[in-house]
Formats: structure tokens, sequence, C-alpha cells
């Protein structure tokens, strides 16, 4: 799914980035005495916290980090770095599988340092170990939040129309109609950033798909199952269902993730399928006082039947050339620890992955927590995908279908093929 390669501090970004790019983290030169670490993530704000506190608890370290804003360009550049032996020492990755920089991916490629033998990686849950594995069992990231994708809401902009947030999948399209008699959009929609495509579906398919059947992509892998012949089709008739309904903003092709949570921010939109930590961008571009809350997104007519994507969103793994290889354990046991995992979990608008007593969910949160403790959670579906070309097939079809041009069957054929070729 949410759920967005860069150089070294030291020789700015690649020609070829698209997103903003920006570095940070100390002094340019180590002076004297100081231990370096070189680190690159994509998304500056919770990863600086991250890197401050840790130079502020290690006297003498200094962390040169480089951030790009853009998830494609971010996963580009790095890639690139990785095979040419240029990449920083710490990075931050996608769990499990679905794109070329998740854990699986990297992992098989022998791109990343074997963890297995440091503390926290022992007290790793099943579940967190088969997405921050290698293809060899050997775990090589440390996950630091859970994310979810769910309606995100403007409470403020809300409040003002008197409306309702809804519960059923009924309840949606006559809210999307409500918001639009008064002159406001339901849901903001960027497909022009091609990953935001992948948010309503996984939204959908939670409750249509993986919920009611959790072993569905096994059966997928067992050649007992496809996008096609399953409720797939009906989570992608339903994603044109509320464009048609007039739940989104006008042109989602021409509108960007930057424009999307700008919409969101200002009011203008009443909330947005996405990421939680999108947050974080929406509050760039809201009024002092704003406040956002989240619910599962419906898909059926029960509130009962709704179930929360609910997964790992940031890891982070060791270069296996990294240049300080012991700093850069140092810092994985930092990012593990609870104070870092708080930290973090706060900093991005997520939750935890790892055990942090002090960490305090609010309202964006506390429904995430609720759906993994009450069994309404599912997993992203791309991390448990084959290999990367599934999901990019997906996010570009995705674009096709809201463009015209191609049909619901024509794209789940071409999940399939892809899932096919990758398996």
């Amino acid at each position: 799914m949410k759920k967005i390669v860069t150089t070294l501090a030291s020789t700015c970004c690649l020609a070829v980035a698209a997103g903003a790019c920006s570095t940070s983290g100390g002094q340019t030169t180590a002076t004297s005495g100081e231990q370096v670490l070189t680190l690159a993530a994509a998304g500056q704000g919770p990863a600086q916290a991250a890197v401050e506190a840790f130079e502020k608890a290690n006297p003498g370290v200094t962390v040169k980090t480089t951030f790009t804003e853009d998830d494609a360009s971010y996963q580009q550049q790095l890639r690139t770095q990785l095979s040419s032996g240029t990449a920083p020492d710490v990075f931050r990755m996608w769990p499990g599988g679905g794109n070329t920089m998740a854990v699986r991916d990297l992992g098989a490629d022998g791109m990343l340092m074997d963890l297995s033998g440091e503390g926290w990686a022992s007290g790793l849950s099943a579940d967190l170990k088969a997405v921050t594995s290698d293809p060899a069992g050997k775990v090589v990231a440390v996950p630091v939040t859970i994310g979810a994708i769910g309606a995100v809401w403007n409470d403020q902009a809300l409040a003002r129309t008197g409306l309702s947030k809804p519960t059923t999948w009924p309840e949606v399209l006559a809210f999307c109609k409500d918001a639009k008699a008064k002159g406001v959009v339901a849901f903001a929609l960027g497909l022009k950033s091609a990953w935001v495509t992948q948010l309503v579906p996984y939204a959908l398919t939670a409750s249509l798909v993986y919920g009611p059947n959790p072993q569905f992509t096994q059966q997928q892998k067992d050649g007992q199952a496809s996008f096609a012949r399953s409720e797939w089709k009906q989570a992608m008739e339903k994603y044109l269902q509320l464009r048609e309904s007039g739940c989104f903003n006008d042109s989602p092709n021409g509108v960007g993730y930057d424009e999307q949570m700008q919409l969101l921010g200002q009011g203008k939109a009443l909330g947005a399928v996405h990421v939680l930590s999108a947050v974080q961008s929406a509050l760039n571009s809201a009024p002092q006082g704003t406040t956002f809350s989240m619910t599962p997104f419906p898909a059926t007519g029960s509130a009962e039947e709704t179930y929360l994507p609910v997964s790992v969103g940031i890891v982070y793994g060791v270069n296996a050339k990294a240049k300080n290889p012991a700093l850069a354990k140092k810092f994985m046991q930092f990012l593990a620890s609870p104070e870092g995992q708080a930290l973090y979990a706060t900093e991005s608008g997520s939750s935890p992955a790892l055990s942090s007593p002090s960490f305090q969910p609010d309202a964006l949160q506390q429904p995430v927590l609720e759906a993994v403790k009450n069994g309404k959670s599912t997993l992203y579906p791309d991390q448990g995908w084959p290999g990367p070309k599934v999901q990019q097939e997906h996010l570009t079809s995705v674009q096709e279908l809201f463009n015209g041009t191609i049909d619901v069957p024509t794209l789940l054929g071409r999940m399939d093929k892809a899932f096919g070729g990758a398996k």
C-alpha cells in the first residue's frame, strides 16, 4: 500500500530526483573524534527527530542525512546507489514485499545486513518477522511504526456541515451527495501521485476480500484464486461508483498528493481515504487549532463487517556494505527502544510497532489499536504479493481506469498476469 534514493549528504541529490531533497543532521565534515553515520529516508520530519535524539544520546556522533519527499524517486535513487556501492549506512525501507525497496526484494538481492543476532530481533512476533525478514528467514529490518488506511477527517470542517461520519457503504454514498449539496468535497483524491491510487482499493478490499478470507493471497499463490474472480472486482467497481457519485474532487488524475492534503487541511474536503501519517502534511495548510480523526472506511451494508487495513508502515535496514556497521546497528537499537518507538510514532502520526509504554494514542491511532485488539484488521495486500510488478501494475492501471482508457476486467487481468509472472 499508504502507504513514499538518495545520495549521501556530501554529494547532494541525483539529477533524476523528481521530489524535493534536503540534507541535514550535523556538520558536513567530521571533526576529530567524531563518528559518522549516513542515513537516507523518504520524508524528513520523523527521521530528523530520531536523528537528533540519537545524536543527543551519543555525543561525538554525527548523522549525515538525505531526505527525498517523493516515494518513487526515493526508491529509484536508492536502488541505484545500492547497486553502485554508494548507498548510505542506514535507510528506510518498506515491509514485506511489493516494491523494489521492500525488505524481501532487497534481502533477496543480498543488499541488507543480517540483524538476527540483535537483542530486539529475538523478541519480534511471528507477524513482525514475516515482514522484516529476507527470503532465507534472516531478520534484516527493524519495524518502527504501524500504519493504517482509513477515512481521515478534518474535524472542524465536518462539524461545520453537520454531517455524520458514515459507517456503512450506503451511508458513504449518501454522505457524498450531502457534502456536494453543501459545496464541499467529501473525500480528497490525488491520483497524480501514483502511490495514492492504491489506498481506496486497499481500504475496500480489507472488508470485501482479506477480512473474510485471510488466506486469499496464499490461495492466489496456489493457483486457487485470482483478482479477476474475486471481490476485488466489486472493490474496483465501488471505486468507480465513488467517483460517479461525486465523492471526489474534480480530475483526480490531475491532482497530486500535496494538493490533496491541502484540500483536506483547508477544509475544502471533509475527508480523505489515506494513510494516517498523511495528516502531518494536511496540518501544513490547516488553520491553527484544526484536528483530525479517523474511522475505518466501510465497504458493505453492515458496520460489523468493516475491517481496517493495518500493517507495519516504516522499517529501517542496514546496508550490507555499510561503512560504519557498528554505529548503524546502534542506531537500529535506538529505533527499537521504547523511547525511539514512541518518538518516531508520535512524529509520524502512527503507532509504534514494538512495545512503548510511554506512547499515548490520539483520535487517529486509537481506532487502529482497537481494530487490532478486536480482530478487525488486515495486512496491506501488497505485503504478501510475490514481487513489485503487481503493485506497479495496480498503480498505473488505476490511473488509466480513471482516465477511461481501460475497464475493471482489464485492470484485474493485468494484475493477475503480473502476480502469476512473479510467483
